[in-house]
């Protein structure tokens, strides 16, 4: 190749390019850790939150698993004799009926 005027004053020697191929690729790489980290971040971030979601729903659903036992439990009370105790039902009706009229 035919150099065009140029002359070599002009143009970086080749101490100077690798140097600022070096520093480049120094911030490349450092970029790309950088990136790496962010990405880590937001993508741990997002796993804890998810985690934080799905765990109180699971304490939400045991919650109501064990209001739902516990009125179970009441509701098919017997007498010696056999029969239900009417008292856990009659409050339970009592406690339907005042949550309708919250809501009316």
């Amino acid at each position: 190749m035919k150099q065009q005027g140029l002359s070599s004053a002009s143009m970086p020697s080749e101490v100077e390019m690798n140097k600022k191929n070096k520093k480049s690729q120094n911030k490349t790489k450092v970029s790309l850790r950088e990136i790496y980290e962010k990405k880590r971040e937001e993508e741990e971030k997002a796993r804890m939150e998810k985690e934080a979601a799905i765990q109180a729903k699971k304490e939400e659903i045991d919650k109501a698993n064990a209001q739902r036992k516990a009125t179970r439990e009441k509701m098919f009370k017997k007498t010696r004799s056999g029969q239900p105790v009417m008292k856990y039902r009659i409050e339970h009706l009592l406690e339907t009926i005042q949550g309708s009229k919250i809501y009316s």
